[in-house]
């Protein structure tokens, strides 16, 4: 080490730094230059700034820190021991600049100076952990972690207990060394709970194979707190349910902190695709409205049902929503809500008149657009019971264009042809879902070609599809297309029939019903009908015959509205099969 350099060592060990006084406006406008400089990445007009400022006010915290910063971009920190000589002239030192000093011998990789500083800044406050967090993070920012290690460990020998439990915690963590990582993180939590997330994130990223060390160490400390941590881990490497076992056998005693752990827990694994991860999220939620005030139990009662069915415990989401129906306390929104869920996961399991029931009881807290839409659900139940009646009676009471749509295919189904077109021309094109109203459309479409008040047979067959019995729709819409001329919807029912059986896989059964629809004068039909054709040609392996039929296609029916489909299928056959023209 040279001698100035020496000089100045001894200076930092030695000196002090002064508290500056107030900066006069020449001061304020040199700062602002050296803070936008920095800002712009100009750090070598930075540093001049800076310097600039402390010839004028050497304790100048802000532009010592300003310095430290540029010098540091510029991978020149150890000069800066030069521009600590000034300071180190004041009578005494702050916990800032010693901690500049720490990070610039660190930089420097003079140990032994360090420790005679930190020794120094700790005799200035001898209670702190500062002097050694310091030196150890800064030793740990360089990938020092022997140093970091020893500046941690001589802190704990110097100030006894718990102290700089997080610091270690952290470092074990990062060299993997779990046993005292754990040991350390314990200790952490005990007295600073609010590191949880912190002891969950590093130990989280232990490898596969150390994690049962890890869940090992943590059951042999024998504490509520180890409990706590090791269920949080256990969640997050895939087990939500067996972490939620471990954290409510060990959950405190303390309403409020029971709170907490549950609510940690429940972040934890948010989101995360676990198996069993929404049962855990609705035990959850329901250990949760039982710790809050009554009026913020319902969001967790409506939560919990929620997770609860979507897990599959239909039981217990009943249960939740129950309580959550019952309440006095709870908003009419979140009210409204359960309501909804309930009776609808009474129609998903098929339990229809009860269902209906707690419709009739719940209505009054309902809007009417939720007492519209929840109807339409139980309607919808009814429907595919193979209820036309009691669907229809629900259908009848709503006002909603989605009603007219529902109204309208009853009437279809009970045969009313005419007056199922007056409802589904109200509903209009673009009502409900894609799927519903391009539905409407095709019924719209076959009943304004066969323009008759009835159709033996078609409201049955076309029920038996509301049914999602497809493969037995499709057979009758055969049937009944047999009654019916071509140019009178008999086209469009073995179009519609053989679509139906070649989305079942019956492709033996769609393509006679298809190619008779081909063959008729009826365009729209005939045309989508030979499209329908091609398409099951090239996907059976006759792509030479599918590239043919989409040729004569787009002869036949230059103008219609599947032409353009077709000359895109026959472009890929043409760049996909050998000897195409």
């Amino acid at each position: 080490m040279s001698r100035r350099r020496l000089a100045l060592v001894a200076a930092l060990l030695l000196g002090a730094v002064g508290t500056a006084g107030a900066q006069a406006p020449g001061q304020r406008q040199l700062a602002a230059r050296a803070l936008d400089l920095e800002r712009s990445g100009n750090y070598a007009g930075a540093v001049n700034a800076y310097r600039a400022l402390l010839a004028e006010e050497p304790g100048q915290t802000g532009a010592l820190l300003g310095l430290e910063r540029s010098l540091t971009a510029l991978s020149r920190l150890p000069e800066m021991l030069t521009d600590l000589g000034p300071v180190l002239q004041q009578d005494s030192v702050s916990g800032v600049v010693y901690g500049i000093a720490v990070r610039i011998l660190v930089a420097s990789g003079d140990r032994d100076s360090t420790a005679s500083l930190v020794e120094r800044w700790a005799a200035s406050e001898p209670e702190s952990e500062s002097p050694w967090q310091e030196w150890g993070m800064a030793a740990v920012a360089r990938q020092d972690f022997e140093t970091g290690r020893l500046a941690f460990a001589l802190g704990r020998e110097r100030l006894g207990g718990s102290a700089l439990s997080v610091e270690l915690a952290q470092l074990a963590s990062i060299e993997g060394n779990y046993p005292v990582a754990v040991r350390e993180w314990i200790v952490t939590l005990d007295r600073l709970p609010s590191y949880r997330a912190g002891a969950v994130a590093m130990l989280g990223q232990a490898a596969h194979d150390r994690r049962p060390d890890v869940l090992r160490t943590l059951s042999d400390a024998r504490s509520p707190v180890a409990e706590r941590l090791a269920g949080l881990l256990t969640a997050r490497w895939g087990d939500p349910l067996g972490g939620l076992t471990r954290l409510t056998a060990a959950l405190p005693g303390e309403r409020e902190e029971r709170r907490a752990e549950l609510e940690a827990f429940l972040a934890e694994i948010a989101g995360l695709p676990l198996t069993g991860g929404r049962l855990a999220e609705a035990r959850v939620h329901e250990a949760l409205a039982g710790l809050v005030a009554p009026g913020d139990a319902g969001r967790h009662w409506l939560e919990a049902a929620q997770a609860y069915s979507e897990s599959g415990d239909s039981p217990s989401a009943r249960r939740m929503l129950g309580r959550l129906t019952a309440a006095t306390e709870v908003p009419r929104e979140v009210a409204g809500s359960a309501a909804l869920a309930l009776v609808g996961v009474l129609v998903d399991e098929g339990k229809l008149a009860e269902a209906e029931a707690q419709f009739a009881d719940l209505r009054e807290m309902l809007s009417t657009e939720e007492r519209e839409r929840l109807g339409r659900r139980i309607a919808t139940g009814w429907l595919r019971a193979g209820e036309l009646e009691r669907a229809a009676v629900l259908a009848e009471a709503d006002s909603s264009l989605e009603g007219y749509d529902m109204a309208g295919r009853i009437r279809l189904y009970h045969g009313d042809l005419l007056g199922a077109a007056d409802l589904l021309r109200i509903a209009g094109p673009y009502t409900g879902t894609r799927q519903e109203a391009n539905t409407r459309l095709v019924y719209l479409a076959l009943l304004q070609v066969i323009a008759r008040d009835s159709v033996p047979g078609l409201g049955e067959a076309l029920y038996q599809l509301e049914r999602r019995d497809s493969l037995v729709a499709g057979h009758h819409l055969g049937r009944v297309a047999d009654r019916l001329p071509v140019e009178e919807g008999g086209a469009e029912l073995l179009l519609l029939a053989g679509r139906i059986l070649a989305e079942q896989g019956q492709v033996d059964a769609a393509e006679p019903l298809l190619v008779r629809a081909a063959a008729t004068n009826a365009p729209a039909a005939a045309a989508a009908a030979a499209l329908e054709l091609a398409r099951l040609e090239v996907a059976s392996g006759r792509a030479a015959a599918g590239r043919d039929r989409l040729e004569n296609l787009i002869l036949a029916w230059p103008t219609s509205a599947v032409t353009p489909e077709a000359r895109r299928l026959l472009d890929q056959l043409r760049g996909g099969v050998p000897g195409g023209r």
